[in-house]
C-alpha cells in the first residue's frame, strides 16, 4: 500500500488529521447540539437558535456558558430531561478522542517527515505517462505523441502556461490532455465541447481534458490533476 515506512507514517497521520479528526469533531458537535436542544426545549427557552449557533461555533465554551446561564442566571426552574445526559457524555468522549487522535496524527506526520529527510525516503510517489517515478508532483512532465516534453508553469491570477524542452510557451487555454495521456495543443481551436462539458473536448474521435494545473499518474495508470487541495481523477465518466 505504501512505498516505504516514511510514506506510511506521514500518510496515515495525514488521513487521521484531515479525515477522522474532523468526523469525530462533527459528531461531537452534533451530539452536543442535541443534548443542549433537549434542555432548551424542556425549558421552553426563547433563545434556542442563538444557543445552538453558539454551540456549533464553540461547543465546549458555549455549553459551559449555557450551564452557568440555566443554573445561576435564568430564573426558570431547572428541569431534568431524559436523554440529554447520554448525548452530552457521548459528545465529550468524541471530543476527547478527536483531541488524542489529532496529537497522534501530528506526531505520526512529524516522525514520517523526519525519517524521510534522514533516510531519503519519498513521502509520495508520482508517475508520468510512461511510468517513470517522481518524488515531487511538480516534476512530473507531460509528453506529446512525438516525444516532446512539457511542464506546467504557474502564474498569478491566470491558468499559467506549458513550456516545452526548448523553452517555447503554450497558453493553457489551448492545452489539452488526450484520454490516452498525451499532451495536445489545439493551435487552431478545432476541438469542440464533449457532451456540453466545460472540461472535456473532442475532435470527434478522441476525448481531451482541458489542462489547467499539474497532472500526474498513479501506478495503476489512473490520471489525476491537482486543483488546490483536491486531487481530481480525470476521464472518470461513462463515454
Amino acid at each position: 500500500m505504501f512505498d516505504n515506512i516514511s510514506q506510511g507514517l506521514f500518510t496515515t497521520g495525514a488521513m487521521g488529521y484531515l479525515i477522522i479528526v474532523p468526523i469525530l469533531r462533527s459528531l461531537a458537535i452534533l451530539f452536543m447540539v442535541i443534548s443542549t436542544y433537549k434542555l432548551l426545549k424542556a425549558r421552553q427557552d426563547n433563545h434556542k437558535f442563538l444557543w445552538i449557533v453558539a454551540i456549533c461555533f464553540s461547543p465546549i465554551i458555549a455549553r459551559i456558558a449555557f450551564e452557568a446561564y440555566r443554573r445561576w442566571i435564568s430564573k426558570k426552574e431547572i428541569v431534568r430531561v431524559k436523554g440529554s445526559t447520554p448525548f452530552l457524555i457521548t459528545s465529550i468522549i468524541a471530543f476527547v478522542l478527536s483531541a488524542i487522535l489529532m496529537i497522534v496524527s501530528v506526531i505520526s506526520m512529524g516522525i514520517g517527515y523526519i525519517k524521510s529527510e534522514i533516510d531519503g525516503e519519498p513521502l509520495a510517489t508520482f508517475y508520468d505517462v510512461h511510468g517513470n517515478e517522481y518524488d515531487d508532483l511538480y516534476d512530473v512532465p507531460l509528453y506529446d505523441k512525438q516525444g516532446n516534453i512539457y511542464t506546467h508553469e504557474d502564474a498569478w491570477f491566470t491558468t499559467g502556461s506549458y513550456i516545452d524542452q526548448n523553452g517555447k510557451s503554450y497558453d493553457s487555454d489551448y492545452c489539452y490532455l488526450s484520454e490516452d495521456g498525451y499532451f495536445y495543443f489545439d493551435e487552431n481551436e478545432e476541438l469542440k465541447p464533449y457532451k456540453d462539458s466545460y472540461d472535456y473536448y473532442t475532435d470527434g474521435e478522441t476525448i481531451y481534458y482541458s489542462l489547467f494545473n499539474h497532472v500526474y499518474w498513479e501506478d495503476d495508470g489512473t490520471i489525476y490533476e491537482k486543483s488546490g487541495k483536491l486531487h481530481l481523477e480525470l476521464f472518470d465518466f461513462d463515454k
